[in-house]
């Protein structure tokens, strides 16, 4: 990171010569958000933007073949059957100029590591004069799955890759301390007595005090600290799992978690609520299953997943709501994406 800052000359930039950075998203708005954050921002990003120095511009995504850069709307879109990018001579003198861009993983990784296979040829070169790629979310996966296992020195990426880390950690919480403040203070329940026009009030104030709920966070990384000291503020029990834990671990994460753990089945066994933030890697594919999830009969715990949709099988979780090992879930993810339209989980 010190490397691709130190090549960008700061002093050089002004609003007739301003730095600009394409964004290449399938997420609609991305820019817009991006744009209002650097807007209220007091980072030298933010006041770059504010002066008029740095330009944020919007680029269509390149289309892959089975449309794999939208995991949104998935392969049904039309695809014809070989990678095409439409974009305008403007835009790709704004791609080509680039030495800074934001882009989603799922097309960022086969477009820069995989360019033969992934772009038109007249627009393989469009991408080359890229030092630093900014992923528009927290995974990184599609380059690390891209990337050779024991690469050679001419094989490594000549561009340094950031993961959105900053303001993930917050926005991931608050979603999740959203739905479990929904679930507890029997929000959805209220919206449902109002279109029956009943007040019910007596329903509506027997709730859990905050303090007797258990939250068991699966993964303490960036987001899952974040998470477990929100929640923790608002007085949920938070029960961390981390797989190796250090005296070091223990000092340092104890503002996230009243309790950290190496035993999943000690959280699956006492958790009201089963927050998933594991990445995906072959220690964690399938990681709730069957057997374990048996564990969770007691408290039948509502299991939020916002890390990676393969830490459980769909019909393995569906099978745990039907039996009521899980109360009811919350994802953000899944282990086919898009989720199907036949899928039970609608």
């Amino acid at each position: 990171m010190t490397a691709v800052t130190k090549s960008i000359n700061v002093e050089s930039l002004s609003p007739s010569s301003p730095l600009r950075v394409p964004i290449m998203t399938f997420i609609d708005g991305i820019g817009d958000n991006v744009r209002k954050e650097f807007a209220a921002s007091n980072t030298l990003a933010g006041e770059l933007y504010r002066s008029g120095k740095l330009e944020l511009i919007d680029i269509p995504l390149p289309q892959l073949v089975g449309n794999k850069q939208d995991p949104l709307h998935g392969p049904d879109m039309e695809d014809p059957g070989r990678p095409i990018w439409n974009i305008t001579p403007e835009q790709q003198r704004v791609v080509e100029q680039a030495e800074i861009v934001m882009m989603d993983s799922a097309g960022g990784g086969p477009v820069f590591l995989a360019p033969k296979d992934n772009l038109p040829e007249d627009k393989r070169h469009v991408l080359s004069n890229v030092k630093w790629v900014q992923a528009t979310y927290a995974g990184v996966d599609p380059y690390l799955n891209l990337m050779p296992k024991h690469p050679k020195t001419d094989e490594l990426p000549k561009f340094t890759l950031t993961r959105a880390g900053g303001m993930m950690p917050r926005i991931m919480a608050q979603y999740v301390l959203g739905y479990v403040t929904v679930i507890e203070r029997k929000l959805l329940k209220a919206k449902e007595y109002q279109s029956n026009r009943d007040y019910a009030r007596v329903d509506m104030i027997s709730f859990r005090p905050a303090q007797s709920v258990t939250v068991g966070i699966l993964g303490l990384g960036d987001i899952g600290q974040y998470t477990g000291k929100m929640l923790r503020s608002c007085g949920y029990k938070v029960l961390g799992f981390k797989r190796h834990v250090s005296a070091q671990d223990v000092a340092e994460l104890a503002e996230c978690a009243d309790q950290i753990v190496t035993s999943l089945d000690e959280v699956l066994a006492k958790s009201d609520y089963l927050i998933n933030l594991l990445p995906s890697t072959s220690a964690t594919r399938y990681v709730l299953n069957e057997t374990n999830l048996e564990l969770c009969r007691e408290h039948s715990p509502v299991f939020i997943n916002i890390g990676r949709g393969d830490v459980i099988s769909e019909k393995t979780l569906i099978d745990a709501l039907n039996k009521g090992l899980l109360s009811r879930a919350v994802l953000d993810v899944f282990e086919q994406e898009p989720l199907p339209k036949e899928s039970e989980l609608w």
